[in-house]
Order: structure tokens, then C-alpha cells, then sequence
């Protein structure tokens, strides 16, 4: 039998030992990031490749239907860091100094976006849409696109009776045929046209620059300067599979598709892999560039007052300078 004073010994000699291990897993714990994600390619990417563990991290998921959506989420604190395109994004900022731009997610030249009718439509140009319902996002990418668009080639956006809708709903309706037309992009562009809903009409290639960009709430970013860093060198890992494998990209997105209950072939997702320009980086006048074109648009159609913000005063590139002395 142990002694008073030996089971006292025993006792804290176990206490350490397991407080010692509790410690230890603490430590290790990975750090949560709450992301939105919006189903789109490169999140989906991130998230099903896993790489997000090679640096000790949590993304914890929050559905997101639109790039405006996306920005709301960040001003209001229900997310940590999403992406958010190019019009959504000066829309935000021009109402806030609470989001920080951390990293560029992809670029476009504007032909991401399509207008999508149905096979069987019996419109053939842009020009038969003309006073016709086209399903959009009002305030999104892809209505700039449209937009700009119409500024080279002699048209306007009144010129069609554009009906604000959800990229969830734009499928429902050409399907329904409550609309003759719906513009968005890839995957729902895909889907669209692997469900044999839809054709694609015409894309909107050189109408514009555009970009998507890892922005982050500020306060989030700067309290947690090292977790930041390390969900950058995770998005850069997850840029460049896309980049230098295609092919792998298309089946990871597909992967994660079916978990959220969206099983579409490899190579119908493969058809979009191509429509964005996977750069990372970029907190530069590229997008300032983007930025400039964005806001000088929706100037002009009266949809901005006021003079043109600062955006370099909004990027901030210690989080992907730091990432990619970490990669793995």
C-alpha cells in the first residue's frame, strides 16, 4: 500500500502528466477560419484538396449566394475572409473601411460571363434580346460585364428589362420560362447546359478587366496576423493545383459539388476551369486598374456618387508576402 505522501506524489505527478497532454493538444488544435464560400470554383478547390490542414487550420463554412452577399458578410462580422468580385467589392468599400483586400483570387477579361438561353430559344444575338427578360444579379460582376459590353458595341443594359435575380433561381427561371435570357458564369453556365436547360449564347470577352479578391475583415486580419498568413499560403497552394492541373481541379470541384448535392461529370466542370486567370498576388495596380474601371462604370450610369476612393489604401500584402515564405 502507497503512504499518505506517496499517493500526494502519485496524484501530482498524474495531474502534470495529463495536464502536460491537454497542453499539448491545445496547442496543436488547429485555428478556425470562418470563410464564405459561394460554391464557386476555387473555394470548392480549397476546401476539398485539404491543404488547408497542411497549416493547421479549421475552415468552417458559410453558404454565400452572391459576391454582394459576400461583402454584407464581411462589413457585418458573420465571416472572416471571402471572395469578392471586383463590382460587389467597390460597392463595399466605398461604404466601409472594415475590410482589408489580402489577396487576388482570379482575373477575367470579361468572356467568364455568358448569356444563357434555352436549347430550344429561337434567339440567335444579343440584339434579339433586345426588350426581353434576361435573369441577373444587379450590382454583380457579370451586369458589369453586360454593361461595358453594351458601352463597346452600342447598346444599353435599359435596352433589356434585367429582373434582379439569385445565380441559384437563374436555371429555375430560364427553365420555367419565366425569362427569355440569364447571365452568370461557370459552374452554373455548366450546369445549365449539362442538365440540357440551356445553350450559351455569347460570352462577354474583352467587354472588361475584372478580378475576385481574398478580402478580409480588417479587425479579424490584423488580431490574427499568423492565421491569415497561413489560410493565404493555403489559397495559393489551392490556385496553383488549378493552374497547373486542370484536369485535377475539374475532379476536385466535382467532389465537392456532390457533397452539396450537385453531381455533375468531371468534364462538364472542366468546361469553366479555363474561364478565370487563377493569379494570386496582385495587390498592385492590376487591381487598381480593375478597381478604377469598376468604379468609373458605375459612375457613369449613376450608380456611385461622390469621388473615387484610394484602393490601394485597402490592400493589404503582409498576409501573402508572409505566405509565401511558409508554403509547404
Amino acid at each position: 500500500m502507497f503512504k499518505p505522501l506517496e499517493k500526494l506524489c502519485i496524484r501530482t505527478i498524474w495531474a502534470l502528466f495529463i495536464g502536460t497532454i491537454l497542453a499539448s493538444s491545445v496547442a496543436h488544435a488547429a485555428d478556425k477560419v470562418i470563410m464564405g464560400s459561394r460554391n464557386t470554383n476555387l473555394d470548392v478547390i480549397l476546401l476539398e484538396s485539404g491543404v488547408a490542414k497542411k497549416y493547421d487550420l479549421d475552415i468552417e463554412v458559410v453558404r454565400i449566394k452572391t459576391g454582394i452577399e459576400m461583402a454584407e458578410a464581411l462589413i457585418g462580422g458573420g465571416i472572416d475572409v471571402g471572395i469578392v468580385g471586383g463590382a460587389p467589392l467597390v460597392s463595399a468599400i466605398l461604404r466601409t473601411k472594415k475590410i482589408a483586400l489580402v489577396g487576388s483570387s482570379w482575373t477575367t477579361d470579361g468572356g467568364y460571363a455568358k448569356i444563357l438561353v434555352r436549347k430550344d430559344s429561337p434567339i440567335k444575338s444579343i440584339e434579339d434580346l433586345k426588350g426581353k427578360k434576361i435573369a441577373n444579379k444587379i450590382g454583380s460582376g457579370s451586369y458589369r460585364a453586360l454593361g461595358d459590353w453594351c458601352a463597346k458595341n452600342g447598346c444599353k443594359v435599359s435596352d433589356f428589362q434585367i429582373l434582379n435575380t439569385s445565380p441559384a433561381s437563374i436555371i429555375a427561371a430560364l427553365e420555367s420560362k419565366s425569362v427569355d435570357a440569364g447571365i452568370w458564369f461557370a459552374p452554373t453556365t455548366s450546369i445549365a447546359v449539362h442538365k440540357g436547360i440551356a445553350r450559351i449564347l455569347m460570352d462577354f470577352k474583352g467587354a472588361n478587366l475584372g478580378a475576385a479578391t481574398w478580402a478580409a475583415r480588417k479587425e479579424f486580419a490584423t488580431k490574427n496576423a499568423d492565421v491569415m498568413t497561413r489560410f493565404l499560403a493555403a489559397t495559393i497552394d489551392a490556385q496553383e493545383l488549378i493552374l497547373n492541373d486542370p484536369q485535377k481541379g475539374a475532379e476536385l470541384l466535382s467532389a465537392g459539388l456532390k457533397k452539396a448535392g450537385r453531381d455533375l461529370p468531371v468534364e462538364v466542370l472542366a468546361m469553366g476551369m479555363n474561364d478565370f486567370i487563377y493569379e494570386h498576388g496582385m495587390l498592385d495596380g492590376k487591381l487598381v486598374a480593375v478597381y478604377d474601371q469598376v468604379f468609373d462604370a458605375f459612375k457613369a450610369r449613376g450608380k456611385y456618387k461622390g469621388d473615387k476612393p484610394d484602393f490601394t489604401t485597402f490592400m493589404d500584402a503582409r498576409y501573402y508576402d508572409a505566405a509565401l515564405k511558409i508554403r509547404k
